[in-house]
């Protein structure tokens, strides 16, 4: 591209954003020597595997984004909204689906009733500002996302304000420490106990380095264990050891996608899981528990009425405003509303998808396409940024760990713009899993 045309769209992006306020936002390149110290760290400790080239199903970005402290006070009031509607039982109701109602004596204090004890935020930077994507209560990649941004934030000179730059969006107050106790308590008591991280087919999951990063974090006794190894014994639940020896489990850390469970296992009985969600287990406490994925998921965003929530509906209550041309197809992007990873998701509905559904429409909801902001960057690429908040409840203290995912636009024949954010669309240099730091404004 030429320069003066480059020139030219970054002054037009530029304005745009300022009009909108979206310059509490900025992509900057990560020196190669701080990059390549990041990769070779996870790779070597986490068993992380970088891009396509590398075997990798995710690829680390070679840029980080940073946000204003106002910007992480807006989105933090999102998710504080989302928290009051929860615990004012102002959401739609939810009976718990077969299989999945959990057992009290099972749950810590910060799970019974409403409360959850991890969330996961995501929001679209767009032109006017934030925009809600998903909400999920499950860990993505605290930990990882964590030491990134410390590994970053620690190794950074030379940009306007990193001397009060900070790591995590409740703000400047909450140090590593803080992070680091706050996680040791939730995950092993106030004891240290021994914890079980799990999820099913561990070794294939491409976030699996959060297990490692997780276990090597913490300065806790974690063992990671498939979920397809547990077994019941004594009315409790137990894996074997590398020894073979069976071992009670405690403490339970769940890393099970709900999606997961419902569409790739059949649970409950299409799985061979001896792990039932909704059995009591002597002397077992869950760290989390799927049900809160039923709770506070894509089922939300048709209630809730907030400046940073796009337009949506229960796709049961407008298909047939989709059937008489009311509503655009191309418009909207419909959402199975416990779906994850791209389970179900559809971004290009049709008349034809409608019609295939019309069995299960009360699963889905049909939310408003957002319109990305375009960064183009100092290597000439138009990029998209979605950033997610990823916060972790034990009693009353909260700790928000801030990562990002730098997608691409693309285009398709007729000149359309199509944005791509998930990884397995931005496995290319420029792309993919971000540090995030937060600057004073």
């Amino acid at each position: 591209m030429p320069v003066k045309e480059e020139d030219r769209i970054v002054k037009k992006v530029r304005d745009r954003r300022e009009a909108s306020g979206q310059d509490d936002v900025f992509l900057r390149r990560i020196p190669d020597a701080v990059y390549q110290e990041m990769v070779k760290t996870f790779s070597r400790q986490y068993h992380f595997r970088n891009g396509l080239e590398n075997g990798g199903r995710m690829r680390l970005a070679n840029y980080f984004v940073g946000i204003s402290a106002s910007l992480a006070r807006s989105f933090n009031q999102f998710i504080t909204a989302i928290e009051q509607e929860a615990a004012g039982g102002r959401l739609p109701a939810l009976s718990p689906p077969h299989g999945f109602a959990p057992q009290e004596e099972n749950l810590l204090p910060t799970e019974r009733g409403s409360g959850f004890s991890f969330g996961s935020f995501d929001m679209a930077v767009t032109d006017e500002g934030l925009r809600n994507i998903e909400s999920q209560a499950v860990a993505t990649y605290p930990i990882s996302s964590a030491l990134l941004n410390r590994m970053l934030l620690q190794r950074l000179s030379g940009i306007e304000k990193i001397d009060k730059a900070f790591l995590f969006a409740d703000g400047p107050q909450q140090g590593w420490d803080d992070f680091l106790h706050l996680y040791q308590n939730m995950l092993g008591g106030e004891q240290g106990e021994r914890v079980v991280l799990t999820d099913r087919k561990v070794q294939e999951q491409k976030t699996n380095f959060e297990f490692y990063a997780t276990q090597q974090t913490l300065g806790l006794p974690v063992d990671i264990v498939d979920v397809e190894d547990f077994f019941e014994q004594e009315r409790g639940l137990y894996y074997r050891n590398s020894a073979g020896q069976p071992v009670r489990i405690t403490r339970l850390y769940s890393r099970i996608i709900l999606a997961d469970a419902l569409f790739l296992e059949g649970y409950p009985e299409g799985s061979s899981w001896q792990y039932r969600f909704d059995k009591q287990y002597e002397r077992l406490q869950l760290v989390n528990h799927p049900i809160k994925q039923f709770l506070i998921s894509k089922r939300l965003a048709p209630s809730l009425d907030h400046p940073l929530n796009p337009i949506s509906y229960e796709l049961a209550e407008v298909a047939s405003a989709f059937r008489q041309g009311i509503l655009a197809y191309d418009e909207y992007v419909w959402k199975h509303k416990w779906g994850a990873a791209g389970h179900r998701l559809f971004l290009s509905p049709s008349k034809e998808v409608l019609d295939s559904l019309a069995d299960v429409l009360d699963e889905y909801i049909a939310q408003k396409k957002v319109d990305y902001t375009t960064f183009i960057t100092d290597d000439g690429q138009e990029k998209i940024v979605e950033l997610r908040f990823m916060t972790a409840r034990y009693k009353e203290q909260v700790i928000t760990v801030p990562m990002a995912r730098i997608g691409h636009v693309h285009r398709d024949q007729k000149g359309r713009k199509l944005y791509k954010i998930h990884f397995g669309d931005n496995n290319m240099t420029g792309y993919g899993f971000s540090p995030v730091l937060i600057f004073e404004d």
